[in-house]
């Protein structure tokens, strides 16, 4: 079925007595077992669905775990310095927040450094590090970078200073076989071929250590850093992402970190808080500092034990957060997404008026807005800054290394879901050419589906209990599309001049709100504010909470006509 948006709809094909035999093994119903079937859940994973598990550390026999253990436990033993080193990101701050505190705790000397997005740039940076670097400096931990900084890892290593690496991204150089690293692209298999964020990385080792040093600190303060970052950096939620995530969420009223209290109690969170909201709003207020000014504040937000000094914090991270949404508001006006829409090309915009600090958002809007990849970029002091979203379908790692390997960009880094890049301005039209002779191989008859038909629910269905078993919902782990057939839309109306409002009404005279993101002046948007005759819509069940009450909406994704 060709959609309004050009996309091809297909229901996934499922043996009827497998999902028979799943729903009588496990005691799910006919609808979760289909849901657990199409998502390929292992057997850990059903059982993560039917009991409560306590968190479970997955690396507590991984060798370069056990390295870094006893690295830290000579440090802490001796007093040593200890100098962090994180990214200006919501995983690079939730990880400096994890080590900070937990040294901290410890009463252990520690200071941090968080590059500057606009004259530091990504990743550890050597001027910086000469500058700040202080006497007796025992340690030096990147966190969510580091991995390719050879230069930086040998002026170090001359000074005598030891060096810790945790990290996430793609490993482009031969590491020393004596480097603490701790990474999941060094040994794939030894972390069971999943990306594990920064945060949840560093969570992992730090429960290792406060296994062996016994010390009393509550735990759900770091579980939920590992949750900001896991959720933030896109991480699939699968396996042990998911487990960690799913405990981290379930532990919520066990947080005692006061930044993060006042935070919550700031956005009004008088619930326990979901995936959504990590996603939409707390997300992109620790985010807002690094974007648009220093991310030094999120971390002085998390890591501070002063009242006072927090709501002020708060106050100014809210007011760079509207700052941003501003950015980005006036930037994505700047661009034509028509022509991008009935043609196999990626969007590529290239507009020396776009702010630096808001790429990467631009592209993630624009990227779920016409469900493609996204490549946004902007002139940076004579190089042209680029930071790109893809769909799970075309991986940008192995991208960004073919365009480095050709010569075609400076340099880049990144993972599958997210990834940033320097280009010449001689190599844009190259570089757009590249990526798009790559996505449209990969795209040719490529299909889309969704889980299978559905009713609209009534308030008392049991689709929603099953709906609540599989969060939370991320890359690898989408939330469940459903085809809706024979709908009309009524009572429509436009929010904020970008998401469309409407009552969908079926056949059997059932109606059901409805909203559809980001849809003013698109093909589906059209259609909800002017088609009166019946059409099929693929969307996604939703639940929240508004003014303390229960409510239940359908995402709109597509229309079929």
């Amino acid at each position: 079925m060709i959609s309004v948006s050009g996309k091809n709809w297909n229901e996934r094909k499922l043996n009827n007595r497998i999902i028979e035999k799943i729903s009588l093994d496990n005691k799910f119903s006919y609808d979760l077992s289909k849901l657990v079937l199409n998502r390929n859940y292992s057997v850990s994973e059903l059982n993560d669905i039917k009991y409560e598990f306590d968190l479970i550390n997955p690396f507590s026999k991984n060798r370069d775990f056990l390295n870094a253990k006893e690295l830290l436990i000579n440090i802490i033993k001796k007093k040593g310095l200890v100098l962090v080193y994180g990214d200006y990101d919501v995983d690079g701050v939730s990880s400096t927040a994890i080590l900070v505190n937990f040294f901290n705790h410890l009463n252990h000397p520690n200071y941090y450094i968080i590059p500057n997005r606009f004259s530091d740039g990504y990743g550890p940076n050597l001027k910086l590090i000469k500058k700040n670097l202080k006497k007796n400096t025992k340690i030096v931990i990147f966190l969510d970078c580091g991995s390719n900084s050879t230069n930086i890892i040998s002026f170090l290593k001359k000074k005598n200073i030891k060096i810790l690496i945790i990290d996430h991204h793609h490993i482009n150089k031969k590491l020393d076989s004596d480097l603490n690293i701790i990474n999941p692209m060094k040994n794939p298999k030894d972390y069971m071929k999943q990306n594990i964020c920064a945060a949840a990385l560093t969570f992992y080792l730090i429960n290792l250590l406060n296994d062996k040093l016994k010390k009393k600190i509550n735990i759900y303060d770091f579980l939920f850093f590992a949750l900001l970052g896991t959720i933030c950096d896109l991480m699939p939620l699968r396996y042990s992402n998911k487990h960690l995530s799913k405990i981290a969420l379930n532990r919520f009223n066990k947080i005692e970190n006061l930044g993060i209290k006042q935070l919550l109690n700031f956005l009004s969170f008088k619930r326990s808080i979901n995936f959504t909201d990590i996603s939409y709003s707390i997300g992109p207020m620790l985010n807002s500092p690094g974007r648009i000014k220093n991310a030094n504040l999120s971390v002085e937000l998390l890591c501070s034990s002063n009242l006072s000094r927090i709501k002020k914090i708060i106050e100014e991270i809210q007011f760079l957060n509207v700052k941003r949404k501003k950015l980005e508001k006036s930037c994505i006006k700047l661009i034509n997404l028509k022509k991008y829409e009935n043609n196999d090309e990626v969007i590529f915009e290239v507009n020396k008026l776009f702010h630096e600090g808001v790429l990467g958002i631009i592209a993630g809007k624009l990227k779920d807005k016409l469900n493609k990849p996204a490549f946004v970029i902007t002139d940076s002091l004579g190089i042209y800054k680029g930071s790109a979203r893809s769909t799970d379908k075309f991986r940008l790692n192995e991208l960004i290394n073919k365009l480095l390997n050709l010569g075609l960009i400076e340099s880049g880094g990144g993972h599958d879901m997210a990834a940033g890049f320097l280009v010449k301005k001689e190599k844009l039209k190259k570089v757009r050419e590249y990526i798009n002779t790559a996505y449209q191989k990969l795209k040719k008859n490529h299909v889309f589906y969704y889980d299978f038909k559905k009713l609209l629910p009534n308030k008392d269905s049991s689709i929603f209990n099953d709906l609540k078993k599989l969060e939370p919902y991320g890359i690898e782990n989408q939330q469940p599309l459903f085809l809706f057939e024979n709908l009309r839309s009524i009572k429509t109306k436009v929010i904020n001049s970008q998401h469309i409002n409407c009552v969908l009404k079926n056949k059997q005279n059932r109606s059901f709100q409805s909203i559809a993101f980001d849809a003013v002046n698109t093909p589906i948007g059209n259609y909800l504010m002017n088609y009166k005759k019946n059409f099929s819509l693929i969307g996604t069940i939703d639940q929240y909470f508004w003014d303390g009450k229960k409510k239940n909406q359908i995402i709109v994704k597509d229309l079929l006509i």
